[in-house]
Parts: structure tokens; sequence; C-alpha cells
């Protein structure tokens, strides 16, 4: 059998695979099962050719394991995509005729999870006659959402499975043009009951669509014009629409219960019981919406207007001042001032804003709203709270690996690599067994397609020690070699490619994409040599303290041990430890200095813990010394190391002063408003001891990494940060994907270093305060109250590169407001203060009203009201000359008065 089944592949007969198979039985067809796994592999391997590639099998070729697999394999073993084996109709109703699998009646109706079926709604009527298919109302209502044709062919189509749609529709349903007018036309012809069609749309609102579906049934119900009458009738399904998590919905219903507030027969109580969650919405229209409506129904009605009343209290969840000023209207006209509703807006006296307060003057009890000041003690690095965790003996390791692997660009690898250097030596017989599932792990995570680097190149470490103790251990670890082998086979055929980086072998093999793998390649190299010599000294830049921090004490004990065994450290190794050093709190380590160390490290380590000025004595490893120099004082140039050969790199990486401009394209360009900031170019040198800093400001071809990279910089993250803004924050606008996770992996970075921020630092939260990701600028938020909290924000700076953004109109301002009322307002005194002192600093940057100033200046002013204190006096100035500007008049006539 084996053998015929060759042939035919072989000789590409697909005429003669259906009789071959018609003559098995069913255990037969079950034995060949391997065999067309193996056919399967050896056909789909990719062949390299000059200008493209392809797979080794013919077109041909896979048409015969195609239907070999359908006919011979279960469910679970087939796992095809859903269109292969259906490329030819009349060969697949030939197949199903003889031999129709138990199984594909699940199979199909499991399509719905497919992006791509060669199959359609058509074709399964056809299969549900023929009885191959027992259709569920989900395969029914989905496929027909992608067929809006030949509706009249079958009665169930509308009668049955139109309904079916509406209940299970496709995410390709909007996008699908003919579906509105062929609803309309089928209600016109009376082919589908308009009222249920009506309803189901509005039941739409609440059965977790997603937007675009959901917005389809909104549109199609507001596109049938609904009369009055049939609002009444669908009063309650209207309702209930109020609770969508979708916008679109609840903005759709708003307007349409606005065409019947005045009937009555309109349920004003039920209504009621929605708005609460209505005017805490997070969408201003949602919210104005239900204000006017509730309006409408004060002005049609005469009701009591507590229970109404009360509901709109929750309006004051917002800090929106016309949202408020526009619910505090309506309290004033409508609703008395009872002990009912004094209670109910009491719950929101600390929200409503000061210039509100006065028209609500008979609803509150008026109270000295009392915040504290919240005074963080200060800040420091390492701590008990933030000590990673020690591995006492080769069980932990071997334990810990696979969190390693999973996530390689954490402090989990530096835990890892710690224990790796301490028991890759003490294994025996027994524990040895404990490397089979990590190498196994290692080597399915290597031979994947898109590999971080540092991941490849901890695989390998891994693998390469497994493979050395498969050496003396053989019979305890003979299983290594089958899962090394299968390994190589994969590495081999992703090898054809031409450009394949090589990740599986020797640790010096391994290939490289640009500088900054360069340099931990030759980390990851040395970290083999040792563990291959028994060389159990620790490494010196594994960190102590999460995120990315070395005690100043574990430093000075970790040399001092490469100083009495009188071995010298790798020179990446000492930098990184240097770049990763906790500067905050070092008298005890600096004393330790002074007690153990001599020679070039006491000197380095005297002038990096700061008691020496100025470097002093040999240099005679210069790249330790300019990386303690940049590391402890980035923006001083030390002309003691004027001679040391490094002085062809440019100053900005030293420094982390990058010139950068907010600059207005003249509306032409594609991108109106830029930022732009400059970042020389530089190519690695070949020299004995190049700077770690070095390796990563050459260029490089995958930014993804540099969230990570920068946890090697946390004193000097200006590089990193530079490299982020240049292509990922360019223009407010963009909105990639890539570039969204980037930036918010680099913020999220940024906020677990806990330093304060040099110019580019303030540049690049200044930007994030903009950017058109909401969790973004929540995250610049957090970071803003926690180093406010921590008195290390500059809220001058921060200010100052926010208002030369806004100046140009880099990003829409409500961006920016949003945040300031939701994260930023009203925290404690001392952020109240903070935020006054950044408003003020950002105003003072623009020359001319733009668009929204009026919201900042509204801001402005209530800031100044809960601080108590005047407007700055050149912000005042600027009003001024503001006051005749329309839109602007009030608020700056009100500040003017402060």
């Amino acid at each position: 059998m084996k053998e015929r089944l060759y042939e035919i592949l072989n000789e590409e007969k697909v005429h003669e695979i259906i009789p071959f198979l018609k003559q098995l039985t069913v255990e037969e067809r079950k034995t060949l099962v391997p065999s067309i796994k193996k056919m399967d592999r050896e056909i789909s391997k990719i062949v390299m050719t000059k200008n493209s590639y392809h797979t080794a099998g013919s077109v041909s070729q896979h048409s015969i394991i195609d239907i070999a697999s359908f006919v011979c394999m279960d469910k679970k073993n087939f796992g095809k995509n859903y269109w292969s084996i259906f490329r030819n109709q009349e060969q697949t109703e030939q197949i199903l005729e003889w031999g129709c699998p138990d199984w594909f009646s699940d199979f199909i109706n499991e399509s719905i999870e497919a992006e791509f079926t060669a199959f359609n709604y058509q074709d399964i009527l056809g299969w549900t006659e023929k009885g191959y298919v027992k259709p569920k109302p989900e395969l029914l209502g989905y496929h027909l959402s992608n067929h809006p044709a030949d509706l009249d062919h079958h009665p169930e189509t509308l009668n049955t499975h139109f309904w079916y749609l509406c209940e299970y529709p496709s995410k390709s349903l909007p996008f699908r043009k003919e579906w509105f007018p062929l609803v309309q036309k089928l209600i016109a012809e009376q082919k589908i009951e308009r009222k249920r069609f009506l309803r189901e749309c509005l039941l739409a609102s609440n059965r977790n669509f997603n937007k675009n579906v959901t917005g389809w049934f909104m549109d199609a119900f507001t596109l049938l014009k609904p009369t009055e009458d049939e609002l009444i009738a669908l009063q309650d399904q209207l309702l209930a629409g109020l609770d969508s998590s979708q916008s679109k919905a609840v903005n759709t219903i708003l307007s349409h219960l606005k065409k019947i507030v005045g009937n009555p027969a309109f349920k004003n109580d039920e209504f009621s019981h929605y708005l609460p969650n209505l005017l805490s919405s997070e969408v201003k229209t949602v919210v104005v919406s239900s204000l006017v409506l509730t309006e409408k129904i004060f002005q049609k009605k005469r009701l009591d207007p507590e229970m109404l009343g009360m509901a709109l209290s929750s309006a004051f969840v917002s800090k929106d001042d016309s949202i408020q000023s526009k619910a505090a209207k309506i309290i004033l006209k409508y609703i008395p001032a009872s002990e009912n509703i004094i209670e109910a807006l009491s719950h929101y006296s600390d929200n409503i804003l000061t210039n509100v307060r006065p028209l609500l003057s008979k609803y509150i009890v008026e109270k000295q709203q009392e915040l504290e000041n919240i005074s963080s003690e200060k800040l420091f690095l390492t701590t008990e709270e933030n000590e990673v965790q020690v591995l006492n003996s080769f069980e932990d390791l071997m334990f810990f690996l696979p969190l390693a692997i999973e996530d390689p660009y954490s402090y989990h690898c530096d835990i890892a690599l710690t224990g790796f250097i301490r028991f890759a030596n003490t294994v025996d017989g027994e524990s040895v067994k404990l490397i089979e599932p990590v190498f196994q792990k290692a080597c399915k995570t290597i031979a994947k397609w898109e590999v971080p680097y540092l991941n490849v190149l901890l695989c390998n470490l891994i693998i390469n020690y497994g493979l050395n103790l498969m050496e003396k251990y053989p019979v305890q670890l003979r299983n290594l070699e089958k899962i090394y082998k299968r390994t190589c086979e994969d590495e081999a055929t992703r090898e054809a490619y031409s450009n394949y980086k090589k990740k599986l072998g020797p640790m010096d093999e391994v290939g490289t994409d640009c500088a900054a793998q360069l340099a931990f390649k030759e980390i990851a190299i040395y970290i083999d040599q040792k563990i291959r010599k028994n060389d159990d000294i620790p490494l010196l830049f594994t960190i102590t303290h999460s995120p990315c921090w070395i005690s100043p004490v574990t430093l000075v004990e970790r040399l001092e041990i490469y100083q009495n065994k009188n071995i010298e450290p790798h020179h990446l190794d000492v930098q990184l430890a240097l770049q990763r050093c906790a500067l905050d709190h070092t008298s005890e380590a600096l004393k330790l200095a002074e007690e153990r160390l001599k020679g070039e490290y006491k000197e380095l380590l005297l002038f990096f813990f700061g008691k020496n000025i100025r470097p002093e004595g040999k240099f005679e490893h210069p790249s330790w010394w300019i990386t303690a120099g940049i590391t402890r004082s980035p923006e001083t140039i030390f002309e003691e190391f004027s001679g040391l050969g490094y002085n062809n790199i440019p100053s900005e990486f030293f420094t982390g002063n990058y010139k950068w401009k907010t600059i207005d394209s003249k509306k032409s360009s594609y991108y109106p408003v830029e930022l732009n900031i400059t970042i020389p170019k530089y190519h690695l040198e070949k020299r004995k001891e190049p700077l770690f800093l070095e390796y990563f400001v050459a260029e490089q071809k995958d930014l993804s990494e540099i969230p990570a990279l920068m946890l090697c910089f946390p004193n000097t993250p200006a590089n990193a940060l530079a490299k982020v803004i240049r292509y990922c924050l360019f223009y407010s606008g963009l909105a990639e994907v890539y570039e969204r996770n980037l930036v918010l992996k680099t913020s999220q970075a940024l906020y677990q270093i806990k330093k304060p921020l040099d110019e580019i630092g303030y540049l690049f939260l200044g930007t994030l305060f903009l950017d058109g990701d909401k969790t973004i600028r929540g995250t610049a938020a957090e970071m803003w109250l926690e180093h406010v909290s921590y008195q290390i924000m500059d809220n001058a700076r921060l200010g100052r590169v926010i208002g030369l953004h806004e100046k140009l109109e880099w990003a829409p301002v409500k961006r920016l407001t949003d945040l300031m009322q939701h994260h930023m307002l009203n925290i404690s005194k001392n952020h109240n203060t903070a935020l006054e002192e950044l408003i003020y600093n950002i105003v003072l940057q623009m020359d001319k009203p733009v668009t929204n100033l009026k919201k900042i200046l509204e801001i402005y002013h209530e800031v100044l009201a809960l601080n108590q204190s005047e407007a700055n006096k050149e912000v005042l100035e600027k009003l001024n000359n503001w006051k005749e500007n329309s839109s602007l008049k009030k608020i700056c006539n009100l500040l003017l008065k402060k």
C-alpha cells in the first residue's frame, strides 16, 4: 500500500488516488496515516530559487496528499485549513459520495473559526440535503452573511436562516455592501417581517458583536426610518440597548428615544434606571445626548422629578465643565432642593467644579475640601522589596530555566545565568534527568521562525550545555539526541533562505543582524566558556534588584573575588555591571571599596561612587573608565579621557543631549506637524575594547528589542528613548500596531526604572501625554503621579515640552485635557500644585490660541481655585491678548478676575 501511494505521489497521478483509496478497508487507511504525514512534510519543504521560493511538491502532489489525508485521517490528525481539499468541487463531491468521514459535519460546523473557506452557503445547503452535514445555526448565519445572493432558491433561507444571520453574523457582514439595499427590498416585498427585523437590530446592541457588526445593525435600523408607533412598540428593546458596551448603539438608541419622549406611552421611570450609567459614560456624546433627553422629559412630562433628579446627579462624575454646567442648569430649573436630592449630590460634592458650585448653592452643603499632601519617603532603587530571587541548587536552576526561556528580556534571565554559573557543574547521575524537559523547551523555542535574539542565545546556551551533559550521561539523556536531531532538521530547512541567520550550533557561529546583537553574543560566548571550564566565579552584570539594578555593595564584593583570584573580568561584563549599578545610595559600598579593593578596581570605584570628582590613577582599561564616567555624570566631559581613543564617538551618545524641534510642515505634508530629533549616524569601529554603548548606538535593524536593551542603561536611557522618539513618535497620528507596542513597552520600562528624568526623558514623557493610545497616555500619567509623589518631577521642563508641541497643534488638545481631568486632578495637594505649574508652563509656550485651548484654561481655573492661588503673571499677559477671542472670552475674564 505504501509503495503504491508513493508511486501515485511521485508520478503525480491525481486521477488514480480516489480509486486506490476506494479499494482499501478502514483499517488499511488508518495504517497509511504515518506515511501520509511523512510525505506531506517532504512536499511541504521550502525550496529556494534565485528570485523566489516554493514548496518541494507540485500542485498535483499537494492535491494527492490532501485527498489521502481527508479520507484516511480522523479530524484531529487531518487538521487542515478549510480550503485546500475544496479547491476542486467536483472531486470533493466524488469523495463525499463514497467516503464521507463521520467527522465531516463537525469539521464544517467549525469553519466559522477559519479566516477563509473555499465553500459557501450554497455548498452547505447541498451537503445538508445529502446528509453530509447537520448545520448549526451559527454556521448558517455566518455563511449566509457572506452570501447576499440567490436567497429565493431555498424556502428556509428567508424563513429561518436569515434570522440566524441576525443572531450569528459573520464579521464580514458590514463590508458586504449589497445587504442594505437587499434588506430594504425584502421588507418592501414582505419576504421578511419588518417589525421582527427592527427588533433584531436592537437586540444586536447587547450580543457582544464587534463594533463594525453592531454599527451595521444600528445603521440598518436608522435606514428603515421606524415610525413613532414602531418605536413605542419596541420601547423595551430600545431601553435594554442603553446597556450596550458599544457607544454607537447607545447613541443611535438615544437619538430614537428623543422622537418618542413626548408620547404619553414613553416609559420615563424605566429610563431613569438607565440614566446613572449613561451619565457615567466616558463617551462625551453619550452623556450629552442623555442630558438632552432628560431635559426633554422634564419639558414634556408632568411628573415627580425626584427619581429622575437623583439619577441626574451621576452627571457630576464627569469633570467636564460643559457637562456639569448643563446638568446643574437642568437641576436648578426643574428639581426642588429636597433632602433626597441634596443627599444624592453630596456623594459628588468633591467632584463639582468651582465655577459650577455657585449654581448649586442651595443643593450642596459647602465645606472646605480637604486634600492631604502625598509625601513619599526618598525613593531607593535597591530595597528588600525588589530584591530578586536567589537559586540554591541545580534543581532550582532546572525548574527556573523555563521561566527565563518564556521571558528572556526580564530579570528572570539574570537569575538563570547566575544559577548557571553557580550550579552547572554540580550535576549528578540522578539530577541530570531534570535537563530533558528544559532541553526540549529550548529546542522547541529556538525552532520557531521568529525568535527574540536573547532567546536564541539563552536557548542555545541550554542546548549546548545539554549536549555536553549527554556525553557524560549517555544513558540518562538518550532522548536528547532525538530531540536535537529534529531541531537540526528544522534548522537545515530554514538555512535554505539566503537571509536566514543561524540560530543553532556552537555559540560563536550564531548569526547576528546588528551591532547590539554582537555585544550580547560576545557575552554569551564568554558565559559558555565559563561553564565549559567549570569556572564558577560570578558574573558581574547580573542584577540583584528588579527590574534592572545591581547593588553597589554586591558590585564591590564581586570585583573583590576577581581581584583575589587575580583573574581579569570580561570588559563587557564590567561595563554592563557599571551601567546597571544603582547610584542613589553608595556610602556603604564606597567604604567597602576603600577597605577591600586596590589598584585600578579601587580607583575606578572611588571615581564611580563619587568620592573622587575627577578620574585618578592608571587607565589600564579605558572602556571601564569611560563607562563609569558616562553612567555617573553623563553631561560631564572629562578631559582626562580625551586621549583614550574614543573621541570619534559623537558627544550626544555620551551626554544624551540631542537636538529636537517640533516643526510645522506647512499643512501640505502628509505629516502636518512633526517632532524632529537629530541622531548622529555611527558605525561600529574595530578597537580592542569597544564600549557597550557603541554596540547599542550603532545602526540596528530591529527596534523591537529597544525596551529590553534600555534596561542595560537604566542610569542613562536617553539613547534608547531618542530612537523610539525618532521612529515611533515623530507624528501624533501614527497608528501602526508595531509602533504602538514599541512605545508602550518603552514607556513601561521607563516607569519601572524610577529614576529622575533627563532632557530626553522629559521629551519622551511629554510626547506620551499627547499620544493617540489611551493606555500609553495612562502610563505617562502614572509616571507623573509617582514622580510628583517622590518630588523628582520638574513640571516646568515637562510643561515646556508639551507646550512646544501644542503650540503647533502636534496632537489634539483633548488627549491632554482628558488625561488631566480623569487621572491628574485632585489627587492630593502637592499633585494639584504640580498640575498648576505644569499647565501654566504649557500655556507660556503658546503665542496664539490653539484649538481647544479653552479646555486647558478651564482646568487651570479649577486648579487655581482648588489651590487658592493666583494665575501666573506671564499667563495673565497672554490672557489679556486672548480675551477678545470669542471662544476664550468667558474663561479669560474669569482668570483675569482671580
